[in-house]
């Protein structure tokens, strides 16, 4: 059997790809001695017991190929809109209504004066939140639109036509052109206008993976207040006592603003104040970020107070304690862990401690809760401890000034941009007219309808053997029923190079959370921070104070993640088409294409990856979109004073008051980056699960007895050499198809391709060419 082997076959090797053509070996369809046609004695399919039969007794009828019936989009757009270009078209029509949209909400965004500029929406901060979170759902949606819209046009311009195929296959050395899969290898082969089109689709979706999120944001408020622990005198008395007297500096170095007395005093005379208990005064106020409470009068009984007359602090007043809250002091970890640290300032706390730290066991004693002195635990000064009581609070509310903003010259380029993708969309549409092998269905038929005689007399070729580049017996060959797995339809180097990604950035997600954890307070537990929470303790200190660098900084994770995901798609894809090359070995069917359908051909819109599988990888792609734009993000907080500008506030300006006056009655800003450690690791949880997926799925068998092609175009078109004598010539791709053993050479040397009649299955052992 070797022996006769070596006596047919020829030394092939990529060089010898092109004079293969000039070699005339077609089997003479005149003489019945040199072909003859195998049909199955059985339905089993042997072909040790099929029966040999005369080219002549083709089949009578000749197949008449239908058109298949068109949908009522393709019926008013007519028949060149089908396929590939149908979807292409559906793309640009998305992106043209997304463009209007943005186009409005550039317009209003940027003209609207109501609230003030670039301010959507300023007030309530659960409704600012709800609408927030709403807009992002849908900037969201518009840009998957966008950019799946664009993607699809970038495989199908980087699809390569049957020319260009055969101009890589004749090439020296030649060479082979992917089919039906994303990615780039074929860019350096399809035409100049193709493939400026594709870079310029490539390069406008930058800018919307770094800017669209932070188009609209939302700041939140937190409010500056005092805290004083007062008598229960000075609440019923008929005027307030020494209000106004000068304060001691304490051991703190605060200052304050005895005027805020006065001002609380009325109020709570008025019952303007709302009286809360310890345990919700505790829960309302140990809060970094407090937007809806302002100043507190802390009360107890007159019992648990000096005369007035002894008042250190406030010489003849009832008010005996005095703290505050800045609201810009709690930027930074180790300073937001002890912002409200005036709740901790009893015999119980622990100066080595944060309060933060301490408040959940004050919680749980609200009635032992007791404030006083408070030392600085970077204070040089001494602490003269005296501690007060707090058997309930009178708290200032505050209107909530959360702000929903719009940031229009990222608007603006989100806009053009989406206005020239449409306008490539639409070109690709209407002026492309070449009609590119999308899909494994599309390369069969183009291959069956127009032989290459490249790859003739090569049936039992493979992807592996392409890709060794070397020599290769281009005559009969032993069959080797071997077994295939799904990995083996991408190159080892192209699975090593995606995995080392993943990985990489698993690693990278890994260092930054070990990072981030050693910057928190020691004891912090990353379950009090949810997913996306605004939290001074998990902010990122010195960045610059600027949106449009935090906003290209927050996003890039999901310009590296796109790119990510669009190597695990390809390889995902490349599997699938394997999968689906495999099962025409063991079933008749039509092909699937890109173009309008004949015959028992199957039009489809999606160009390799079926929506049964798509449709989970797009879900798994927008949940860790998702939870990466939720592990980091934009922190912007407005400030507010100590006073209410719209009631009771004190006119005569002090020192204090002309500080702050400027910076906080309209809101001062402060924008960074802010990381959510809890999101972090569902990111490297649901990556690592990714990978793991990836690794297992690879190992799946295939079935055994088919040849492995992949997306490789010489792999395909050598399984596509029908046989000469088979009626229908080249409308045999419009029928229903199988691949197997269709004749055999006079030498006894059996042919396997893909046939529109009866095929056997190839023998263990037995040769074919």
């Amino acid at each position: 059997m070797l022996e006769s082997i070596s006596q047919i076959s020829r030394r092939w090797n990529p060089s010898s790809l092109k004079r293969q053509r000039a070699i005339d070996q077609h089997w003479s369809q005149d003489d019945g001695s040199e072909l003859q046609i195998l049909t199955n004695k059985s339905n089993k399919g042997d072909c040790s017991e099929s029966i040999v039969e005369e080219p002549h007794s083709l089949r009578d009828n000749f197949i008449v190929v239908s058109q298949a019936p068109r949908s009522r989009a393709q019926k008013v757009l007519g028949s060149r809109f089908t396929g590939w270009r149908f979807g292409v078209l559906s793309f640009a029509i998305s992106a043209t209504i997304v463009f209007l949209l943005n186009l409005i909400a550039t317009i209003w965004g940027s003209t609207t004066t109501n609230i003030g500029k670039g301010i959507i929406l300023q007030g309530d901060c659960v409704r600012v939140k709800r609408l927030n979170t709403a807009l992002h759902v849908l900037i969201n949606i518009l840009s998957t639109i966008l950019l799946s819209g664009s993607n699809y046009c970038m495989q199908t311009l980087s699809a390569p036509t049957r020319n260009e195929v055969d101009k890589a296959h004749d090439s020296t050395p030649a060479t082979w052109l992917d089919i039906g899969v994303p990615g780039v290898r074929n860019i350096k082969y399809i035409g100049r206008q193709r493939k400026i089109l594709w870079f310029l689709l490539g390069l406008s979706s930058l800018p919307l993976h770094l800017l669209y999120n932070s188009a609209v944001f939302a700041s939140i408020s937190s409010n500056d207040y005092h805290v004083y622990s007062v008598s229960q005198s000075f609440v019923e008395d008929a005027e307030c006592l020494n209000c106004t007297g000068v304060m001691v500096v304490t051991s703190t170095s605060n200052t304050s603003l005895p005027e805020t007395l006065t001002s609380l005093w009325k109020k709570a005379r008025a019952g303007h104040l709302e009286r809360l208990s310890p345990a919700e005064c505790i829960n309302q106020y140990a809060q970094i970020i407090n937007s809806n409470r302002r100043n507190v009068l802390l009360v107890a009984n007159d019992t648990n107070f000096p005369p007035p007359e002894k008042n250190r602090r406030f010489g003849g007043s009832r008010a005996y304690w005095m703290n505050s809250f800045s609201a810009d002091s709690a930027q930074g970890t180790q300073m937001a862990a002890d912002a409200y640290g005036w709740i901790c300032s009893g015999p119980s706390s622990k100066l080595s401690a944060y309060c933060s730290d301490e408040v959940d066991a004050i919680k749980r004693a609200p009635e032992d809760w007791q404030v006083g002195d408070y030392c600085n635990r970077n204070s040089v000064h001494s602490c003269d401890y005296s501690y007060f009581p707090v058997e309930y609070c009178l708290s200032e509310r505050a209107e909530q000034k959360c702000r929903l903003h719009f940031e229009p010259t990222i608007a603006i380029i989100i806009t053009v941009l989406n206005f020239l993708k449409a306008c490539l969309m639409f070109y690709v549409a209407f002026k492309i007219q070449e009609q590119p092998l999308m899909n494994m269905g599309d390369a069969v038929a183009s291959f069956l309808e127009k032989k290459d005689l490249t790859t003739k007399n090569m049936c039992l070729s493979t992807l592996t053997d392409f890709q060794k580049n070397r020599g290769y017996a281009a005559g009969p060959r032993q069959w080797n029923n071997k077994q295939y797995r799904w990995k083996g339809v991408t190159s080892r180097r192209r699975r090593f190079v995606i995995l080392i990604m993943l990985l990489l950035a698993l690693v990278i997600v890994s260092s930054l959370l070990a990072w981030s954890l050693v910057t928190l307070p020691e004891g912090f537990s990353i379950s009090r921070v949810g997913y996306g929470a605004i939290d001074p303790r998990t902010a990122i200190v010195g960045m610059p104070d600027d949106l449009l660098t935090n906003a290209v900084v927050a996003n890039s994770p999901q310009l590296i993640l796109s790119i990510l995901y669009f190597s695990y798609n390809g390889l995902f894809t490349a599997m699938l088409m394997g999968y689906e090359w495999n099962t025409y070995a063991f079933k008749r069917k039509g092909l699937r294409v890109s173009h309008q359908a004949i015959g028992a051909q199957r039009s489809t819109y999606f160009l390799q990856l079926p929506y049964r599988f798509g449709t989970p990888l797009m879900i798994l792609s927008g949940t860790l979109h998702w939870l990466v734009s939720q592990s980091i993000f934009l922190i912007a907080i407005d400030y507010y004073g100590p006073f209410d500008h719209t009631s009771n506030a004190p006119m005569s300006p002090t020192p204090y008051t002309q500080k702050i006056s400027k910076a906080r009655i309209s809101g001062d800003g402060y924008k960074t980056l802010g990381f959510s450690p809890s999101a972090i690791i569902s990111v490297i949880v649901l990556g690592g699960v990714m990978v793991i997926a990836m690794v297992v799925v690879g190992y799946v068998p295939y079935k055994r007895g088919m040849t492995l092609a992949g997306s490789c175009s010489l792999a395909i078109s050598a399984a596509c050499h029908g046989l000469e004598t088979e009626r229908g010539g080249d409308t045999i791709a419009a029928e229903k198809l199988q691949w197997g053993v269709v004749g055999k050479h006079m030498e006894g040397v059996g042919h396997c391709a893909f046939s529109a009649r009866e095929v056997g299955t190839p023998v263990e052992g037995e040769v074919y060419s």
